[in-house]
């Protein structure tokens, strides 16, 4: 297994890669959950790396799995910023990277990802592909392959930080190399669904930029 890459381009999914909302998305879902009598742990297995609007589909009766019920659980958990915090290292390691070379990659929504951002202190980046700009958005790879050709690279030279499966399988079916970030899955789901290699902290990568590449190695 290799643990060491060079890439032109980083792409980043957010939430639970960069920026972990774990603990206020699954509070919003629980309540709803109990409400509809819903299998909480069996939404929550699928939610990861997800859009909302298809969670619901997948749910919830079709008079709830609406954009209108999507819009009222991202306005509550923007007003519930309990819980929300940066991924260790994510700050420090977006700034070791030239602005030109990364983009993000979100299933969530523009206003909730760009909110989040402004919160956590995240600029956003040139490149930024949500769930109202990709048509399909993951597991399928079309918002990885159109951010990493936006940013002027192919694919197959960048590399994709995720940290659940549907996302995984976005990144390797774009042709990346894909790094997991442990917090929604563990370090097992993460190795058993493709990445090459996974950490919980940026601060376990050594970054340096040669000849304009990024060079990323897992430290010992």
């Amino acid at each position: 297994m290799t643990k060491e890459c060079v890439a032109d381009g980083i792409l980043f999914d957010l939430d639970g890669t960069l920026i972990n909302t774990i603990e206020c998305t699954e509070k919003i879902y629980r309540e709803y959950a109990e409400i509809y009598n819903v299998d909480i742990e069996e939404l929550l297995d699928f939610s990861h790396g997800v859009q909302t609007i298809a969670v619901l589909k997948k749910f919830f009766p079709e008079d709830f799995a609406t954009n209108e019920s999507v819009i009222e659980m991202e306005d509550r958990a923007l007003k519930d910023a309990s819980g929300v915090h940066l991924v260790p290292g994510s700050l420090e390691f977006l700034n070791k990277i030239p602005k030109s070379c990364w983009g993000i990659v979100t299933s969530g929504t523009s206003i909730m990802a760009k909110t989040r951002m402004g919160q956590m202190g995240i600029e956003i980046p040139k490149c930024f592909f949500t769930a109202d700009i990709v048509p399909r958005s993951k597991p399928f790879p079309d918002g990885y392959i159109s951010c990493a050709k936006s940013l002027g690279f192919d694919p197959k030279n960048c590399v994709v930080f995720e940290d659940a499966p549907a996302g995984v399988k976005a990144g390797i079916d774009a042709g990346c190399l894909v790094i997991g970030v442990i917090s929604s899955h563990t370090e097992k789901q993460l190795i058993d669904s493709g990445v090459s290699f996974c950490i919980s902290s940026y601060d376990q990568l050594d970054v340096k930029i040669i000849d304009g590449k990024i060079h990323l190695s897992l430290k010992n």
